[in-house]
């Protein structure tokens, strides 16, 4: 009984020993068969790749035969399209399609041979039954219509939509499929009145029918389609008062276009209907206040101010129209200080009126109308000091302290500043905030000729996540070093620093006395700047004339020069501001031809753009 136990044991072992060798002689086998499949494969697409149609014809008609993947038919029959072959082409795909008669790729690469071949009849023929036989699934017709799609045939994929959205068991139009079909034939109109049907069929869709609009737009070279979509909202819009989708679409696209107008109306029209768009007015007013559309942004304010003390927006609202009368008036470069006057008065009755962090926001207002424009920098500095002790918001204190900080640098009060500007640092390391800190604590070092201490913390602000504070790090980065390297002694960057600061104080004689002597005696790295300084001071007491002459000095005789863009973006801005149109536009083509990496390039564009 044993030795029958022993002998079965072993003829197991045996059994076994042998099932595993003829295993992993079938998996080498495999193996082998894998690795001679990918060489085929890999010389067969390098035949592809080297555009030998021939070679590559055979090798994929080859690899068909041997391993009947229709990637490979699909590839033997654009290599004898690329070839002209369309008699074999056609021949080879009739008679696959006899095989396989359910095989719409195919079909429709027939129908495409045909129509190259010249024999239109034919291939109408071959469409029409294709179009008789169309299955009722919507994956399937999708698969036809990108089959057409492949081959650019747009009128037919679109029509096996047309036909799909009929006869489809789901009822699914393919509004959105039908409209990258129409964008594909330039029939915008058509495209645009689709995703329309698309959105008003599915609300849910406003996000997605927007980034398809917008896919349509990033190509418009010369604006037609954007003018075309235009016509289309505002048509919609108007045909349709209670649509609020197509108002919202609107909005969204004269944000766009930066036609803020537009925006805002549309914003209060759906306002008026729905009476829930408090908090996207406001956006939208800050948006316009951030472009510099004051008189847009303080009609969106006061429209919710006007709702009264109850609206929960009520004190936001009045912030934002004391903001953006305050930018009017800076921007504008008013000499007088009347409407710096009317406006702090209003502020102490819009304080009166709101409370929490929109106070300090009025207050901040205040202390720069009282600083900068009343001549009362004390009475400003002790204010912003008791809302300082008063604020428990790590945030406002530090908004609070840079506020103050400017104020202490701008009465001389250097070594205060800087210790207010390494606390907001300190405290806001990682944040926007702080590095704006770090950067006026580095403007303030150059003023005071400290160079390389300014110069180490320039060095680190210059990968800032503010693209602005990166761009202002970079530019006064360069000021001190090619202005060391033309004078290592630095008198001549300590006079151009201390005009600077003189600037900053709103001391333009002393500062135009300065820049004149820079000037006269001056080298070819300190004299654009101190060109550009001066044409800031025309600009401040409205001598435009001269200060376009200036700029135009810096990007001809020193277009080397860091500030030589900068130059020709004021000038061109001048220009369209005293409605030099010509002059303006000659201006932003220069800067884009021959500054394309500046950071004015796309804003020229943008300008440019909008005087065509």
């Amino acid at each position: 009984m044993k030795r029958r136990f022993l002998c079965l044991l072993l003829l197991f072992a045996v059994a076994a020993t042998s099932f595993a060798q003829i295993n992993l002689s079938n998996t080498r086998k495999r193996q082998q068969n894998n690795d001679q499949r990918a060489l085929e494969e890999k010389i067969a697409n390098n035949f592809l790749k080297n555009q030998e149609y021939d070679k590559a014809k055979d090798a994929y008609r080859n690899l068909y035969d041997k391993y009947k993947q229709l990637y490979h038919f699909g590839i033997y029959v654009d290599c004898l399209i690329q070839l002209k072959e369309y008699g074999e082409a056609e021949k080879t795909l009739s008679g696959f399609i006899e095989s396989y008669p359910n095989r719409w790729k195919e079909k429709a690469d027939l129908i495409f041979v045909y129509s190259i071949e010249g024999k239109d009849k034919k291939a109408e023929k071959a469409f029409q039954a294709l179009l008789s036989q169309l299955p009722v699934q919507r994956s399937q017709i999708i698969t036809i219509q990108n089959a057409f799609m492949a081959r650019s045939m747009y009128s037919q994929a679109l029509a096996v939509l047309e036909k799909g959205a009929d006869i489809n068991t789901d009822r699914y139009p393919f509004f959105a499929e039908r409209a990258i079909i129409c964008r594909a034939m330039a029939d915008y109109a058509k495209a645009f009145e689709l995703l329309f049907l698309d959105l008003k069929a599915n609300p849910n869709l406003f996000e997605s029918t927007k980034n398809r609009l917008q896919a349509m737009l990033y190509y418009d070279v010369n604006h037609s389609i954007a003018d075309e979509l235009r016509m289309a909202l505002l048509k919609k819009a108007q045909d349709n008062p209670d649509d609020t989708l197509m108002a919202q679409l609107l909005v969204w696209f004269a944000l766009q276009e930066e036609d803020y107008d537009i925006a805002l109306a549309q914003s209060i029209s759906i306002d008026r209907r729905k009476g829930d768009q408090d908090p996207k007015i406001l956006n939208l007013s800050n948006i316009c206040l951030n472009n510099m559309q004051f008189d847009v942004a303080k009609e969106g304010f006061e429209y919710v101010e006007n709702k009264g003390k109850n609206n929960p927006f009520y004190g936001e609202a009045v912030t934002g129209r004391i903001e953006a009368e305050y930018q009017k008036i800076k921007a504008e470069n008013v000499l007088s200080t009347k409407p710096y006057e009317n406006l702090s008065s209003n502020i102490k009755k819009a304080m009166d009126a709101v409370s929490g962090g929109n106070t300090n926001r009025l207050g901040m207002i205040q202390a720069e109308l009282l600083a900068y424009h009343l001549n009362q920098p004390d009475e400003a500095a002790s204010m912003l000091n008791t809302m300082l002790e008063q604020s428990k918001s790590k945030l406002e204190q530090a908004q609070l302290k840079l506020e103050l900080a400017d104020i202490l640098l701008y009465q001389d009060k250097v070594w205060d500043a800087t210790l207010l500007y390494s606390q907001v640092d300190k405290s806001m390391k990682e944040e926007p905030l702080g590095h704006e800190a770090r950067f006026k604590n580095a403007q303030l070092r150059y003023f005071i000729g400290e160079f390389a201490w300014a110069e180490s913390q320039l060095h680190i602000l210059k990968a800032a996540t503010s693209k602005l504070i990166a761009n202002d790090a970079m530019t006064l980065s360069l000021i001190i070093k090619d202005n060391l390297e033309a004078d290592t002694t630095g008198a001549e960057l300590r006079r151009l620093a201390r005009a600077d600061y003189h600037l900053y104080q709103h001391k333009d004689d002393e500062a135009a006395a300065m820049l004149d002597s820079i000037i006269a005696n001056g080298n070819t790295v300190s004299i654009p700047h101190a060109l550009f300084r001066q044409a800031n001071i025309e600009e401040h007491k409205h001598q435009l004339d001269v200060a376009d002459s200036l700029y135009a000095v810096i990007f001809n005789r020193y277009p080397e020069s860091y500030m030589a863009d900068d130059a020709l973006m004021k000038a061109a801005d001048i220009n369209q501001s005293m409605g030099n149109k010509e002059q303006a536009m000659l201006y932003y083509e220069q800067l884009i031809d021959n500054w394309p990496t500046s950071i004015y390039a796309a804003e020229a564009r943008k300008n440019y753009r909008k005087l065509q």
